[in-house]
């Protein structure tokens, strides 16, 4: 459910919206990031004190001005959001609250796309406005950023949503240039597999979020976030292996500590290749980790996972919902269709896990 905004009311919103952000924008700084080779964005950010975190987020995928590039992120600071829509956009608007503490607006037509909303837990404000996106936040300081998630990343899934591309929620790692992708849920060994496997040297595109294109009928992933997230039990296994990352803060998510892997960027790849997918499992009981081919019908259920996780961690912020989701669930399962899928069983032995997925990679 969403309140309808007409076109006209649209256009007047994002008028007084432009000229509400003109004063902030004249010392603004803007950033260039390349999106996997397809797309370039330029981040507009209108307050220094977010550069060095979003340095540190994006860094692996930082790049030269370009004179055109495909969307424009403008990013700033707003104090009070649950009056934002009064005092920017200059109208007497009056907004749906949703049940998860966010506010909604839409434009009207047939498919509602969402054109703005705040959200009063995070105290954000996220608009679209065709290629152009706004991003305003209480505070930029670590601490608040992080509870916020991964920048800007349901605005990447919207920019890189084509026939052949998609940003996807998974992890990638490799050997050799022989990528495995990596999907399940949060608390069965993903990111500390992928993470462990970046230290012992692998070849590494991403432990959370990755972007996925088909071309020249092979499925390549490259990196967005060179940010990593550990427990505090995770890195006190991983302490000794750690000598090259850099302490950011402590997200809001179950405490876990967040540190930028800039310094390991010789290993990142990007459009890296995949050859296989993964989905692992915890099993404490376990005193070795083993690995089996998934029957069809666990072959299905991994690729519905990827799919469903993805499209609905993204379709939050300015996106389109409702068929559009089925449409693009529908584009990511031909996209993963074709790959090889395995159940890794993983034991409590970090190192031996490692081991394991570098022997099951050579073997390709």
């Amino acid at each position: 459910m969403f309140e309808i905004i007409n076109k006209q009311s649209v256009a007047k919103c994002i008028s007084h919206l432009r000229e509400y952000l003109a004063a902030p924008m004249c010392n603004a700084t803007s950033v260039f990031v390349n999106l996997g080779d397809l797309k370039k964005v330029r981040i507009v950010v209108c307050d220094n004190a977010a550069l060095s975190l979003m340095k540190r987020e994006l860094g692996w995928i930082v790049t030269d001005p370009v004179s055109d590039p495909d969307a424009t992120i403008v990013v700033w600071r707003e104090d009070f959001p649950e009056a934002f829509f009064s005092r920017a956009f200059g109208l007497n608007l009056d907004p749906l609250q949703q049940d998860d503490g966010s506010v909604m607006f839409a434009k009207e037509g047939e498919e509602r796309i969402p054109f703005a909303q705040i959200d009063l837990r995070d105290r954000t404000v996220h608009i679209a406005d065709g290629n152009t996106y706004y991003y305003g936040t209480g505070s930029f300081a670590p601490e608040s950023w992080m509870q916020q998630g991964h920048l800007f990343y349901q605005f990447f899934y919207h920019i890189l949503n084509g026939p052949d591309s998609s940003l996807v929620h998974g992890a990638c790692v490799g050997v050799g240039g022989k990528g495995v992708l990596m999907c399940a849920r949060g608390g069965r060994g993903k990111s500390t597999l992928t993470v462990s496997a970046l230290l012992k040297g692998f070849e590494y595109v991403a432990d959370d979020y990755l972007i996925l294109e088909k071309a020249e009928g092979e499925l390549r992933a490259s990196p967005i976030y060179s940010i990593v997230a550990l427990s505090a039990k995770m890195y006190d296994t991983l302490y000794d292996d750690m000598d090259k990352a850099r302490f950011v803060g402590i997200g809001n998510f179950k405490g876990k500590y967040i540190f930028d892997m800039a310094n390991y960027g010789s290993q990142m790849r990007r459009r890296y290749p995949i050859r296989a997918c993964i989905f692992p499992e915890i099993d404490t009981s376990a005193r070795e980790p083993s690995l089996e081919r998934c029957p069809d019908r666990e072959k299905n259920r991994a690729i519905t996972h990827i799919s469903h996780s993805t499209v609905s961690q993204m379709y939050k912020y300015g996106l389109k919902q409702g068929q559009k989701d089925s449409d693009d669930i529908l584009k990511l399962i031909n996209m993963l269709k074709d790959l090889e899928y395995y159940k890794m069983v993983l034991c409590p032995d970090i190192i031996r896990n490692e081991e394991f997925l570098r022997s099951f990679v050579a073997n390709i």
